[in-house]
C-alpha cells in the first residue's frame, strides 16, 4: 500500500523571503535552538556557548529556547536582518516549511497572509520541503 501524497507533492509549492520583510522575527513564539546552533552562534558573536545560553536562551522541557515575547521581535533581528543569519537555528532556516504551515493547503494559504513570500519565487523542490520537514522535529 502506498502512502497518500501531501498537498505540496501534488503541486508546485512558491516561496522566497521578501527584502526587508522580517516579520517572522518580530512574531511571538519559541524559537528552538539545537546545540550545533548556539556553537555556531556563541562564535558568531564571539562569545562562549555557555554566556550565549546564559544571556539569551532558557532550558524549556528538555530544549534550549529563545522566547520573542508579543510586542517585541526576537533579540537577533537587526535593522539589515538576523544578526546570527550565518548561524541561525534550523527552525528559522526552515522557515515558513514548519509542520503545522504543511499540514494543509489552507493553512498554507492562512500563513501566506502573513508572510509575504508564500506562493511568489521559484517552486521549492519537494526534496528541500521534505528535508526541512524531517530535520525539524520536537
Amino acid at each position: 500500500m502506498t502512502a497518500r501524497k501531501k498537498w505540496w507533492e501534488k503541486k508546485p509549492v512558491r516561496f522566497e523571503c521578501q527584502p526587508d520583510c522580517f516579520k517572522c522575527c518580530a512574531k511571538p513564539g519559541i524559537v528552538y535552538f539545537e546545540p550545533a546552533a548556539i556553537e555556531k552562534s556563541a562564535k558568531f558573536l564571539k562569545t562562549s556557548p555557555e554566556q550565549f545560553r546564559s544571556e539569551f536562551l532558557k532550558w524549556d522541557d528538555g530544549h534550549w529556547v529563545h522566547d520573542v515575547e508579543k510586542g517585541k521581535p526576537c533579540a537577533f533581528l537587526i535593522p539589515t536582518g538576523c544578526a546570527i543569519q550565518q548561524s541561525k537555528p534550523l527552525q528559522c532556516r526552515a522557515y515558513p516549511f514548519w509542520h503545522e504551515n504543511m499540514n494543509s493547503e489552507s493553512m498554507w494559504r492562512f500563513v501566506g497572509a502573513f508572510c509575504p513570500g508564500i506562493g511568489i519565487g521559484p517552486a521549492v523542490p519537494m526534496v528541500t520541503i521534505r528535508k526541512f520537514l524531517n530535520k525539524f522535529k520536537l
